[in-house]
């Protein structure tokens, strides 16, 4: 562990004579793969795979190794705070005040909103547990089919299962939380906006590249009633993005999982992944 990210002539350098590796986002591509012929399991720092050439590891029989919900409490949680930011715009009243700008404004109560939550895996179903006592009704889409069983496991009576046009067009508030893969890119594109309320939400705290940004900032820009908080981007640092320049646009550098708690969790996950 270097404790930064290493970009290739460095990468390849630090694991030139390893055969396991711990691998947080750095890129593990074909060509890198190439210069570590030694390399037989890479453990996963974090829970997305986005950056790993799974194709190309399998090929050479490199195993790979991490354990999903890992970070499921620092997420969901940053989430429910970007919904309640999104909500109450407390990240400008700082400001506002150092300005002499005794700024009081009106914002709205996050219960009796609709949830749309996309992708129910580790994280997605967490937050519908952090949300239960807000009483929300709660639509979710995902590409598994949950029993009833699985369902009322929950015991929340406000929890549904839908379809994504159903998430996309009725929900207050639409939180993602599905990985990056080759269908996924750019699933939330014009289409999917077109269906949204004009007051929506949109939350992020996944992965940049399953929302175009392109799309994303046309809504916001024409449609000053949406309001979208993004932890992450399709290209980190976004220090160029047009999007920081939209006033109903909240960024967070990709941080939401980075708590003692879940650092030390995720830490655990891919020490134990290396195995004996």
């Amino acid at each position: 562990m270097t404790g930064k990210t290493l970009k290739e002539n460095e990468l390849v350098k630090f694991l030139a004579n390893a055969d396991k590796a711990i691998v947080g986002i750095e890129i593990i591509d074909k060509d890198i793969l190439d210069q570590l012929p030694k390399l037989k399991l890479i453990s996963k720092y974090g829970v997305g795979l986005n950056n790993l050439d799974l194709d190309e590891c399998k090929k050479r029989n490199i195993q790979i190794k991490f354990q999903p919900g890992s970070n499921k409490q620092s997420v969901a949680e940053f989430t429910l705070l970007l919904m309640l930011n999104s909500l109450r715009q407390v990240h400008n009243n700082k400001t506002e005040i150092i300005e002499g700008n005794w700024t009081q404004a009106k914002g709205q109560e996050l219960k009796g909103k609709k949830i749309g939550i996309i992708g129910f895996g580790n994280i997605g179903s967490c937050l519908v547990s952090l949300l239960k006592p807000f009483g929300n009704k709660i639509l979710f889409f995902d590409e598994r089919k949950f029993s009833s069983a699985e369902i009322d496991k929950f015991n929340d009576k406000n929890l549904k299962q839908a379809s994504i046009s159903e998430v996309l067009s009725t929900s207050d508030i639409v939180s993602i939380h599905i990985p990056l893969s080759s269908g996924t890119k750019n699933m939330i594109n014009k289409n999917a906006f077109k269906q949204m309320k004009e007051s929506i939400i949109l939350i992020n705290t996944s992965r940049g590249g399953i929302v175009d940004e392109v799309e994303l900032y046309k809504f916001l820009k024409n449609n000053n009633l949406a309001f979208a908080s993004f932890d992450v981007f399709e290209h980190e640092p976004a220090f160029k993005s047009p999007l920081l320049k939209l006033d109903n646009f909240f960024a967070s550098s990709h941080r939401a999982s980075l708590t003692e708690q879940g650092i030390e969790s995720m830490g655990i996950a891919a020490i134990n992944g290396l195995g004996d």
